[in-house]
């Protein structure tokens, strides 16, 4: 019974539907306080409803219950993740040596010399799709392992060190994973090697876009399948969640290149995911952004005022320029404000951070208010006789 309320609870999650699945496990604790497999998905429940506090709790139980990994793996990631600093890393630890010692049996074509990685094999009926979601979960908790280097442990003198060790371990895995050239640009950011991150940064926008084109040519073709309806619609389902997923590691990269002065290319990633979602408020600031950025560095070479720093420009200066490139870039920045704009005074707000909602209604005033044209409805062509319904105040 407690495996097909796993499966249940995974499919669950797996459509993000979260509170469903924490109200079909919540009852069933009591009988299952001891099985790793229902605490493990119960603590991952817990995670996704933000409470912290429990998840905690279910997954130091899972884990101790369970201190090798051999019922799962994703535990000690979820727990170092959340735990950060040494302790973080010990628990990512575990989960990587169980997850590299399966990767290397299948290597070696051994699957049935672990019991976890025997079940897996019946879900991922291939090898090469077994292969990328071993390597979908390392890359996981090394990224992890990263970032608590990067902030807990950044002080640690080992911690350029590790960074790099952590990074070239990911890339030996996968050189075709847009994420992990996405995360060596953050590294060499913060070691202030700007042209090696520059560099980063372009090869992991290039291989977002050959994944983005795939998923979106794998959409069509499954949407213009014939046959086999019922599979169709489960691949359907695979691909448009990858799509979305990319979303987030997007946006991170749009915001390394605000950082690294990319400005076409930050603005270039922000549309992108405006084709992906386009009610994302978080898009349309880093898009403006991007212009505004642009804008001072062009009036900076053409006034040479005396601002050492041409992103301290005062948006008010630009807005009084007559340089008409300058002009261009500040329309397009108001232009992506102002379609922020639409969503804050939607429903779509309810998922925005507040805070941001607060910079994106400040920046705007700061601009002249959002573009009024652009916030009326669009006129229906078809529609006939709409001429008669205007009418002069004099009539």
């Amino acid at each position: 019974m407690s495996a097909q309320l796993v499966e249940k609870a995974r499919a669950l999650l797996e459509s993000s539907q979260y509170d469903s699945a924490l109200q079909l496990l919540s009852p069933e604790l009591g009988k299952n306080g001891d099985n790793v497999e229902f605490l493990q998905i119960f603590g991952e429940c817990l995670l996704e409803n933000n409470d912290l506090d429990n998840a905690y709790d279910v997954l130091v139980k899972a884990c101790q219950l369970d201190p090798h990994g051999d019922k799962g793996t994703e535990k000690f990631l979820y727990l170092g993740q959340m735990i950060g600093g040494l302790d973080g890393l010990n628990s990512l630890e575990i989960g990587l040596a169980k997850l590299n010692h399966q990767l290397n049996l299948l290597t070696q074509n051994q699957i049935n010399n672990d019991e976890l990685l025997s079940q897996l094999s019946k879900l991922y009926t291939t090898n090469a799709a077994l292969k990328s979601y071993l390597v979908k979960k390392l890359n996981q908790g090394i990224f992890a392992q990263i970032e608590i280097w990067m902030t807990d442990l950044c002080m640690e003198p080992e911690a350029e060190a590790k960074c790099n060790e952590l990074i070239d371990f990911s890339l030996g895995l996968d050189k075709e994973n847009p994420e992990t050239f996405s995360l060596l640009a953050s590294i060499r950011i913060s070691q202030q090697r700007n042209d090696e991150a520059k560099e980063s940064l372009i090869q992991s926008w290039n291989l977002f876009q050959q994944k983005k084109a795939q998923l979106e040519q794998a959409a069509n073709s499954i949407r213009n399948a014939e046959n086999n309806e019922n599979n169709e619609n489960n691949d359907a389902f695979e691909v448009g969640v990858e799509y979305v997923e990319l979303i987030q590691p997007l946006l991170t990269l749009s915001k390394f290149a605000i950082e690294l002065e990319q400005y076409e290319t930050a603005a270039t990633i922000t549309s992108n995911i405006q084709d992906i979602n386009e009610n994302i408020l978080d898009t349309y600031y880093y898009e403006a952004l991007s212009y505004l950025f642009a804008a001072k560095y062009l009036y900076h070479q053409a006034q040479n005022p005396k601002i050492e720093d041409y992103r301290d420009v005062d948006n008010k200066e630009l807005l009084k320029s007559s340089n008409v490139e300058v002009a261009n870039k500040v329309k397009e920045a108001k232009s992506s404000l102002t379609n922020g704009y639409k969503i804050i005074n939607s429903d779509a707000v309810e998922t925005a951070d507040p805070e941001l909602v607060e910079q994106v209604n400040a920046l705007l005033s700061e601009l002249g208010g959002p573009v009024m044209s652009e916030l009326m409805p669009a006129r229906n062509e078809d529609e006939t006789g709409w001429e008669d319904e205007i009418h002069s105040d004099n009539e």
